[in-house]
């Protein structure tokens, strides 16, 4: 049994008191698990692979979270391409994020082919938001969790959670997205523009206009990868698994899991030097506004398509002194301007 619900706390000022408060009631939801963790090997399944920084950043603070807690990482990891073949004995955890729904399906059948495939094992899904256009599709969900028994769901905003316990039988959790579990980050140089729109070129944005920038703007995503991170990574791993001399680092598992860290970690960085050129941001992605919080970074939202940032801040309280909300892009535009004048 998880903790209880949370209470949407009242507005903390600055960035730094957001982030450890989620970061504690993450620890708070989670700490049932910590007997099971620490006990056995256990996986982490649905490896984000690919170049969304945003989902970098969650693996990275699951991560973050399972070492500081639990005193351990995960023994196997894969990603939705790939079958996991025999699972360690411990608890299977299912990487959180925004995928709980129809909108990116590939990862909702990863997720029920796993609860089809160990029924009554214990699967815990990490902080996820739910949505879903097609009502079949929640139907088809619902009767996975059934057969499975022993499925625990945590979602991060109230519509997941209303959603889920309307429709899901199974213990459902309100918890923190999990990419506070990394902490307040340092910025790694001085910002060199004076604003950035990270807006997104995905299904899941809204494609407002963009209006006249000034001087010293720009306009970008933070979906591409570097063309030489895979095989930079990839040398880098064999490399340190030879050097170890430790048998158990030259397994393929072992390997694996190496691989996909150092590919988060690299993205979490590309993510991190990209907002840390600008003295102020407006996003609609939802971990720009995390990572922005976590870097004490200046920054306006706006809403993806179905809502899922506001849903988020509304339920933890994630404005402070220099993050703030808006319905346009021209709205954000004039927090921008007030902001500079401020300074």
């Amino acid at each position: 049994m998880l903790s209880a619900d949370l209470a949407p706390p009242a507005l903390a000022r600055p960035a730094r008191d957001v982030t450890e408060r989620l970061a504690g009631e993450i620890d708070a939801n989670l700490a049932p698990l910590l007997p099971a963790l620490a006990a056995e090997p256990f996986a982490l399944l649905d490896f984000p692979n690919h170049g969304n920084v945003g989902d970098s950043a969650i693996w990275l603070g699951e991560l973050s979270w399972l070492q500081r807690r639990a005193g351990r990482g995960p023994a196997l990891t894969c990603h939705v391409e790939e079958r996991p073949g025999r699972l360690p004995p411990g608890p299977i955890l299912l990487h959180g994020g925004g995928n709980f729904g129809d909108i990116w399906p590939q990862h909702q059948l990863f997720r029920e082919a796993v609860l089809d495939r160990h029924r009554g094992h214990p699967v815990v899904q990490m902080p996820q938001s739910i949505h879903y256009a097609d009502p079949s599709a929640i139907d088809r969900a619902a009767r996975a969790i059934e057969r499975h028994g022993a499925f625990t769901l945590l979602v991060r905003d109230r519509p997941s959670l209303e959603l889920a316990r309307r429709h899901f039988p199974c213990e459902v959790r309100l918890c923190p997205d999990m990419a506070f579990a990394l902490g307040p980050l340092p910025r790694p140089a001085a910002p060199s523009l004076e604003g950035l729109m990270l807006l997104r070129t995905d299904r899941e944005g809204v494609g407002q206009p963009v209006p006249a920038l000034p001087q010293g703007w720009r306009v970008e995503d933070w979906l591409e990868d570097d063309p030489a991170m895979y095989r930079t990574v990839l040398t880098r791993t064999r490399r340190t698994a030879l050097l170890s001399l430790d048998p158990r680092r030259l397994t393929r598992r072992a390997r694996s899991l190496h691989m996909a860290n150092q590919l988060a970690e690299w993205r979490l960085r590309r993510g991190v030097a990209q907002l840390s050129r600008a003295r102020f941001v407006i996003t609609d992605r939802l971990h720009v506004h995390i990572v922005a919080t976590l870097l004490g970074l200046p920054h306006v939202f706006l809403d993806n398509s179905y809502g899922k940032i506001g849903r988020f801040s509304e339920a933890f309280g994630t404005l402070w002194d220099g993050a703030s909300r808006a319905d346009t892009l021209a709205e954000a535009m004039e927090r921008a301007r007030a902001h500079r004048n401020a300074a």
